[in-house]
């Protein structure tokens, strides 16, 4: 029997940062058909829709902004696992937002140590939004500040509708992928108020044809594998960068650099397995 789970993304940041243009801009693009009504209907602050997964059943995500300061901590009585599998951090580009990007990213951090999490053990994508706007810090510059962990991470102008589905399509296949490599106890983990609309109708997910206006493929498999690799290579290549050099002195004496020309240095290097320092 085809099964139908279930993916939470969160959209958390800076106020006016640009989380409700980006869920604006997602439900203006899935198609009405793939459209899954809510509780309460926001298309600015949560939207649902349903991607096919071929043999793997139907996924309904569910996509919630929130701004930050605005979460509620867990606290005794609440479930153990948070009300979300994934999140993307939208911040602002601009210079003079700074600071509460800063302030959005800490209090990020305290969010999810509530649950006993970092932000490298949960999907997290990170969107640097406003790319269009003036008085923009370089996204290198962004990535030092705000991200050292070397999690994912897009330009974007959600206003123009640049950089919205790239950074949907990572965060969504990021999630399944661990959703599927950890699945959940369903009695602990409360599903979201969801259903289709009556009359709606789900394109077949064979069809070679069936895509939204977001790109993103309803047959299998959903997008994300190949992320993974390179979440990993990027990882292993900033640990590399923040490893310590290895120091090895050596004396040369002045005279060898008297006069003109080019000198040539040839260091010889015996690797010792049996050193201990």
């Amino acid at each position: 029997m085809i099964s139908q789970k279930t993916c939470r993304l969160l959209y958390y940041g800076p106020a006016e940062s640009g989380k409700r243009v980006n869920l604006r801009f997602i439900h203006q693009s899935i198609p009405p058909e793939h459209l899954l009504s809510l509780a309460s209907e926001d298309p600015e602050r949560q939207i649902a829709f349903q991607v096919s997964h071929g043999d793997e059943g139907d996924w309904h995500v569910l996509v919630q902004a929130v701004d930050a300061g605005r979460e509620r901590y867990r606290t005794a009585g609440m479930p153990e696992r948070p009300p979300f599998d994934g999140i993307v951090f939208v911040v602002d580009s601009r210079l003079n937002q700074l600071d509460q990007s800063l302030a959005a990213l800490e209090s990020l951090k305290t969010y999810l140590d509530t649950y006993g999490l970092g932000l490298t053990e949960v999907p997290v994508v990170i969107q640097y939004n406003n790319r269009d706007q003036g008085d923009i810090l370089p996204v290198d510059r962004m990535e030092s500040l705000l991200n050292p962990w070397g999690l994912l991470s897009f330009p974007a102008s959600a206003n123009k509708g640049e950089g919205v589905r790239e950074t949907l399509k990572s965060v969504l296949g990021l999630t399944v992928n661990h959703l599927n490599e950890q699945p959940r106890d369903p009695a602990k983990t409360p599903a979201p108020e969801i259903a289709i609309p009556l009359g709606a109708t789900v394109t077949n997910a064979d069809d070679p044809n069936t895509a939204s206006g977001l790109g993103i493929d309803y047959g299998p498999p959903i997008p994300g594998s190949e992320i993974e690799d390179a979440t990993k290579a990027l990882g292993d290549a900033i640990f590399d960068e923040l490893r310590p050099p290895v120091v090895i002195p050596v004396k040369i004496p002045r005279r060898f650099f008297s006069g003109d020309g080019t000198i040539k240095i040839l260091l010889e290097v015996e690797i010792d397995d049996e050193s201990t320092f």
